[in-house]
């Protein structure tokens, strides 16, 4: 049993070695992956000069004043002159060089139909038939695309699409430069295209995806829409002089030569410059990862001390008389401790070999599993030798750390109660729970300076561990002082409760081991509810709970009402249509103020705050910040009447129907209205930039009459009557449909009427609004079950130990007269009481360091430049149904697992006198 305790971390630290050592790829053969076999990949330019890493996967301009954060591509492809690009990239290689492109990476956004319906996607140029380009994708089936009305898609698209070799799709560019394409909820297009499936192709970057591969011209001008990029092949290689010179003129550069043999960081002005240190935030980021990880992997080891503890600590209990005999022929204290640490040391290399073994075994059999989960093309299956003995060695420590406590208390027993197999009654150490107590208020200050000064991960999760520490030192005194609990109980509750007291060095390790899981468990538990919490009540519900919405993109859809009707045969409900074109007016008073021009650093910090907290810029309407699924504008007026009212309010408003049958506007913001008093009135405007809607540009205003509607959730800005704003010259066309459902529509009619707009000539998704969407329960269930695989088996490791260390009473029972079944009810009642007390302490402790770090999130959420205005007090919220599982069913589980794996029979041994 110690072996294999011994050589589960061994074995699943071998694993994580070779796994996560297996799926990282190395420069080079990224390198391979991105261009083949051309010598470099040269991605497009601006014209500004920059500086890159070795990779080019970062870079920035040469001027620190200018958007360094920009890190992965400077500039944009939307106005650049192609030709002229092409020319001048020539003009910086050497006449040998071969040069193929412009071409789009990933970029370029396709939608294939799919039926009545349509899915998205992502298209690469290549031409796979170039014998350069091998490397880049691998052939499942078929042949590579030889024309401009052929593609090959991947393992993962065919699949999807229900297609093979020799189908033919239809695909459509989205068009980037389309009415709507800004707004990220979709784009126009180009005409679709029918295009033959000739190779079924898998990127070798990541085979998960889906894509299709398409030779360059097979939609015209479509690397206009996106970054280029360019495959170079030049005898020799790019070598690093060649990748400054290049760098010069805004392109970034992969070059194989390069990261194969990359020159020194003092000749690479990417990191002399400065530049670097402003890009790679992810310095800290990575230290305190790592400080989580060396702390996660270190409780872990614990939790194996202190399960296999027990083990070493029975076994040297039952070897008593042997260490007595020893001792009475003049084997000193320190010779026996050495004796018991031998068992460890003999026993952790037997564990961490065999541990060691299983887990480049496991490894290799569960890397394909491990990329299909992570979907990611492993790097290939690799084997360090160095870090696999590193792995093994730490057997060989947790064993020692397991047989230190029973080989300090087999060295100061007494020579005569072991010859005599007397039990000692050792009062509990003072000096340890003294010692974990320290440890916890130290920890719960680390905790707490960790989370009320600077966001810092490291030192909450040093201040977790310490604190988790002290806690286990504390539980042989907690474990003890539950002994005075027994006098309550009925028979072999107060045996398992006094025999556990009593046996301290064996139940409390069981018990700290499932304190620890099950307060790690209960951490996360509460860290995802609180999450949950703080989401819910930061969820804005862009409709009422039922309805549903379609944006239009104005120019696409030939007969908006004809779609309306078909969607609403549907969906029975009225569909009112939403327009934005002219805006309101405010007064100066209530006009969002400029940050003044020059400011930077701490003091634009300030002034930007200072707007985002001003309810006059708008930046916190509602309090939250909502991601749209239908498009009305950022500051959309909408033109109907009562019935549109009611459909965006979910309600029936008598002054807000009143005002729109007199011709005026209903607006839900106070600051909006030119005049208040009896009669408020609000002043509209025509937009300045109308040359994308029906709307003459001039500076002409109405005023209206007003109301003020509480509707903190609605995402436009007004509803302004029919006819109202005729004077200024507006017509106001359909931008959006909202449907007023009855009741909630099917996925299935989701689909249907996704369909129906798809065929209409949208491209945006049909949204319909269900509410807040809770999901933490699948996680909540998968920590519950990681609690209680640690809680049974811990309890189980005790009970089993426990019944082998009670023979001799349970004898004493069967003589005396009890029946076969309490062998079975001591069992359980020893493992309730092991994981009941466990997962009480875990239960509590778990607490601390949860709430820790929700305050630490909360206030790196409040030190955000655009949330903090908007942050309120952290949302805590406790997972009452998870502690109720963890700290009653889970103790109540393994009681009777443990009761119904105990034999009743009692085998009576012969006494030795």
């Amino acid at each position: 049993m110690a072996v294999a305790m011994l050589a589960l971390p061994v074995a699943g630290a071998s694993a994580a070695d070779t796994l996560v050592r297996s799926s990282q790829v190395t420069a080079s053969e990224h390198a391979v992956r991105d261009m083949g076999r051309y010598d470099a990949l040269i991605h497009s330019s601006n014209g500004t000069p920059i500086y890159q890493n070795v990779s080019g996967s970062q870079s920035g301009p040469a001027d620190l004043h200018g958007n360094a954060e920009n890190a992965e591509r400077t500039g944009s492809t939307a106005d650049r002159d192609i030709a002229a690009e092409l020319t001048g990239l020539a003009a910086l290689l050497p006449p040998t060089a071969k040069v193929v492109g412009p071409m789009s990476r990933y970029d370029l956004q396709v939608i294939i139909a799919v039926g009545a319906g349509r899915t998205w996607t992502s298209l690469r140029e290549v031409d796979l038939a170039d014998p350069l380009a091998r490397g880049i994708a691998e052939r499942r089936a078929g042949a590579a695309p030889t024309a401009d009305d052929q593609v090959a898609i991947s393992s993962e698209l065919a699949g999807h699409l229900g297609k093979n070799v020799g189908d033919t799709i239809d695909v459509r560019l989205v068009d980037s430069r389309a009415p709507g394409a800004a707004s990220g909820n979709g784009a126009g297009s180009a005409p679709g295209k029918a295009l033959h499936i000739t190779g079924i192709y898998d990127s070798t970057d990541n085979r998960y995806t889906d894509l299709i591969f398409a030779r360059r011209g097979t939609f015209q001008g479509g690397a206009d829409h996106d970054s280029e990029s360019y495959f170079v092949a030049l005898p020799g290689g790019v070598d690093w002089p060649l990748v400054q010179k290049l760098n010069q003129r805004g392109f970034t550069v992969e070059s194989k030569k390069v990261v194969a043999d990359p020159p020194p960081r003092s000749q690479m002005p990417y990191y002399t410059s400065g530049l670097a240190a402003r890009l790679d935030n992810g310095a800290g980021i990575q230290a305190s990862t790592a400080v989580a990880v060396a702390v996660g992997a270190a409780m872990v080891l614990l939790e194996v001390v202190l399960l296999a503890g027990p083990a070493f600590a029975v076994s040297a209990r039952r070897r008593r008389r042997d260490f007595g005999l020893l001792g009475a022929a003049g084997a000193d204290g320190p010779r026996l401790r050495r004796i018991v640490l031998a068992d460890g040391v003999i026993l952790g290399l037997a564990g961490g070999v065999a541990g060691t073994g299983v887990g480049v075994l496991a490894a290799w059999i569960g890397l394909p599993y491990f990329a299909d989960l992570g979907r990611q093309n492993p790097g290939g299956f690799r084997v360090l030798p160095a870090e696999l003995l590193a792995s093994a060695a730490v057997g060989v420590l947790t064993g020692v750390a397991a047989a230190l406590a029973p080989a300090i208390v087999t060295a100061r027993q007494d020579v005569l109660t072991a010859l005599t197999g007397r039990r000692g009654q050792a009062r509990p150490a003072w000096k340890m729970p003294v010692a974990g107590l320290a440890a916890l208020v130290a920890g719960t200050a680390l905790i707490t300076a960790g989370a009320l000064a600077r966001v810092d991960t490291a030192l909450e999760v040093a201040g977790i561990a310490v604190a988790e520490l002290g806690v286990v030192a504390c539980t042989p005194l907690l474990v003890s002082w539950s002994g005075h609990l027994a006098r309550v109980l009925p028979l072999t509750g107060r045996l398992a409760v006094r025999d556990g007291a009593r046996n301290r060095g064996r139940t409390a390790p069981a018990v700290a081991a499932i304190m620890a899981a099950v307060a790690g468990t209960s951490a996360v538990a509460m860290i995802l509810t609180s999450q949950d919490a703080q989401s819910r009540h930061d969820y804005v519900s862009e409709l009422r709970t039922g309805q549903a919405a379609l944006s239009l993109n104005p120019g696409t859809v030939q007969d908006p009402a004809r779609l309306a009707g078909q969607i609403a045969a549907l969906l029975p409900g009225s569909t009112p249509p939403l327009e934005t074109i002219p805006e309101i007016a405010r007064t100066a008073a209530n006009t969002c103020p400029q940050i003044p021009e020059g400011l930077s650093g701490d003091a634009f910090q300030t002034a930007a705050n200072q707007s985002i907290a001003d309810p006059r810029c708008g930046f916190l309407a509602g309090r939250r910040f909502v991601t749209s699924h239908y498009d009305t504008g950022a500051t959309s007026l909408v033109s109907g009447g009562p019935d549109v009212a009611r459909a965006i309010l979910g309600r029936s408003d008598p002054a807000a129907e009143s005002v729109l049958k007199a011709g005026g506007i209903v607006v839900f913001n106070p600051l909006d209205l030119a005049t208040t008093g009896p009669n408020p009135t609000v002043q509209v405007k025509v937009a300045a930039n109308c040359k994308d809607t029906d709307c003459p540009a001039t500076g002409s205003t109405a005023t209206l009459p007003a109301v003020v509607v509480d509707a903190p959730t609605v995402r436009i800005q007004a509803i302004v009557a029919p006819g109202a704003l005729d004077k200024l010259g507006v017509t106001f066309t359909p931008q959006a449909i909202i449907f007023d459902t009855k009741r909630t529509p099917t996925a299935s009619e989701q689909k249907e009427a996704d369909d129906l707009a798809s065929a209409a000539g949208v491209y945006q998704s049909f949204y319909v609004e269900r509410g807040y969407q809770d999901q933490t329960w699948i996680g909540l269930l998968a920590l519950a079950g990681v609690a209680g695989v640690v809680m049974l088996g811990a309890a189980a490791v005790a009970t089993g130990l426990a019944i082998t260390d009670a023979q001799g009473d349970l004898e004493t029972l069967s003589a005396v007269g009890a029946r076969p079944r309490v062998r079975r009810a001591l069992a359980g009642s020893q493992a309730a009481t092991t994981a009941g007390l466990g997962a009480l302490l875990g239960a509590l402790f778990g607490l601390l360091p949860a709430i820790g770090l929700l305050e630490a999130m909360h206030r790196a959420r409040a030190k955000d430049l655009v949330m903090g205005p908007a942050a309120e007090a952290a949302q805590l919220a406790v997972p009452w149904l998870f502690l109720v599982l963890v700290v009653l069913a889970l103790p109540m589980l393994a009681a009777v697992g443990a009761a119904g794996m105990t034999r009743s029979r009692i085998t009576m041994r012969l006494r030795r006198d």
